[in-house]
């Protein structure tokens, strides 16, 4: 054949030249290739450092850092490095932490990878398949048209709506995939509003309020978002307590149901719309309702589960039967009756995001590694000393800006790797309990607003074109300052009231 086309005549030799030319060549990627030389030198450099001192508390109880240590430090360095910089998918320098661990002799290996499949992973895996069964058996749209269709054509109550269905449907599926239903529902409402092609204040004022409710929306239950999972387990490894469906949402919703109530006021002071309501907006949304049709066999059999799915979960907040049941297993119920009910198809387990479900693998192998090795509890007393003087109520706001500064430049799942475990062996130093820690670290790292890639949930909101970086970053500092404002509120006043110990 390769004979044939050099003997061919010249339109032939033409052809074969065109083709040739166009033919892309392999070019390496430079930067891409500093940033994974660059991970894997500092690696290097910390896991083959001297030995650093031992971290000694007040009481003189000595820390050291072993050798396990420090190669678990070196480990999270790397992963942070390759994370930020995005050299790779996130799952895949999760797998990448994990086997550093059993190729270094760090942890046992068959420690390490059951991290991989620990019930907190477990769990973020069949709250993911719960929000997909939603989205496919059409329940999402259900619900938002007929809540649009209830809001009103007031722009002021729109934007009210909006934030309050991103916060409903956050109480079943993550906030991600609340921001990604509704994402084309808010581009429908605003296709009424815009004269031309240009951003506007009721743009910038609805995409950027879903962005920011789609962060409120992860505080309201488990199923909001997957870090919440992540720092009950590290929690209950490092405090020895556990913290119930029930109870998280307990002191976590009505401070995201405050926060949604404040964005709405914030986009209406700042980003008012010039028109004052939408013509036609309710009738539309009601005929999209009624196209619809009755609820069929398959949105029954999912509220049905779900709603069984939840009631116990946080009966078994309560019932000393079902108490010591792993929150895991009871939420699997609904991944099985999904299953078994022929709600979805084995094919759609081929849509799972299996990339964010090995990156919370991997944070969470991290997470256990620290503690396991003693790297946490050297570093917590180690900044002992530096916080020593600070008020209890200072110490524990500065652990909620670092872990807001972690959130918005890396991820929050890294932020609270980083900062929990450190975290609450430092409150023991403070004078505060381990669940005020944990629930100021749970407030903080809900509040990715500064940077467009600090979650998927403002790159999709980006994806409107109504807003700049730098109007997201100015609008979004102003913002955390008064969601932080709530969060002083909570440790002061809220939480003690609803019965949380705050000092020890």
């Amino acid at each position: 054949m390769a004979q044939k086309i050099l003997n061919a005549p010249s339109d032939s030799s033409k052809v074969s030249q065109t083709l040739e030319v166009s033919r892309p060549k392999a070019r390496i990627d430079w930067k891409r290739v500093s940033y994974l030389v660059l991970g894997m030198g500092v690696f290097l450099a910390v896991y083959y450092m001297p030995g650093l001192p031992d971290a000694v508390d007040p009481s003189g109880v000595r820390f050291p850092l072993t050798r396990e240590g420090k190669g678990a430090l070196a480990v999270l360095l790397m992963g942070v490095i390759w994370w930020f910089f995005e050299v790779m998918p996130a799952g895949v320098t999760g797998l990448i932490m994990g086997s550093a661990q059993a190729l270094l002799h760090i942890r046992d290996a068959k420690r390490v990878f059951s991290d991989y499949m620990d019930p907190a992973v477990v769990f973020i895996f069949a709250a993911i398949v719960m929000g997909m069964v939603f989205a496919g058996t059409g329940l999402t749209r259900r619900i938002a048209y007929k809540i649009l269709s209830i809001i009103g054509e007031n722009t002021i109550v729109i934007y009210g709506g909006t934030f309050f269905l991103m916060a409903f449907l956050s109480h079943f599926m993550s906030n991600t995939s609340s921001a990604a239903a509704i994402f084309p529902l808010i581009w429908a409402i605003y296709s009424l509003y815009r004269r031309e092609d240009v951003p506007t204040r009721f743009g910038k004022g609805l995409f950027m309020g879903m962005a920011f409710s789609a962060g409120a929306g992860s505080m309201f239950t488990l199923f909001s978002a997957p870090r919440a999972i992540l720092s009950i387990a590290i929690f209950k490894a490092v405090a020895g307590r556990d913290i119930s469906f029930a109870g998280y949402s307990k002191y976590m919703s009505l401070i995201g149901w405050i926060a949604i109530v404040v964005i709405w006021v914030f986009a209406v002071v700042f980003f008012r719309p010039n028109r004052k309501s939408l013509s036609g907006l309710s009738n539309r949304f009601k005929e999209m309702y009624a196209e619809l049709g009755p609820l069929s066999q398959k949105e029954t059999l999912t509220i049905i589960i779900v709603t069984a799915v939840v009631s116990l979960l946080i009966i078994s907040s309560y019932l000393p039967t079902l108490k010591t049941s792993d929150k895991a297993a009871l939420i699997l119920i609904s991944t099985a009756m999904i299953y078994i009910f022929k709600l979805m198809e084995v094919k759609h387990l081929e849509d799972v995001p299996w990339n964010i479900v090995l990156f919370f693998g991997g944070a969470m192998s991290i997470g256990y590694c620290l503690w396991d090795t003693g790297a946490s509890a050297w570093l917590g007393v180690r900044c002992v000393g530096i916080f020593a003087n600070l008020h209890w109520f200072a110490f524990v706001i500065l652990l909620a800006v670092v872990v807001f500064i972690i959130s918005n430049v890396l991820t929050n799942a890294v932020a609270v790797v980083l900062v929990l475990p450190v975290g609450l062996v430092m409150s023991r130093y403070a004078g505060v309990t381990p669940e005020v820690v944990f629930f100021s670290i749970s407030v903080a790292s809900a509040m990715p607003f500064l940077l467009i890639k600090s979650s998927a949930s403002n790159a999709i909101a980006f994806e409107s074109k109504q807003f700049t970086a730098r109007e997201f970053f100015t609008k979004g500092i102003l913002l955390s300052v008064i969601l932080f404002v709530i969060l002083a509120a909570a440790i002061w006043i809220i939480w003690p009231a609803l019965g949380m110990h705050i000092r020890n």
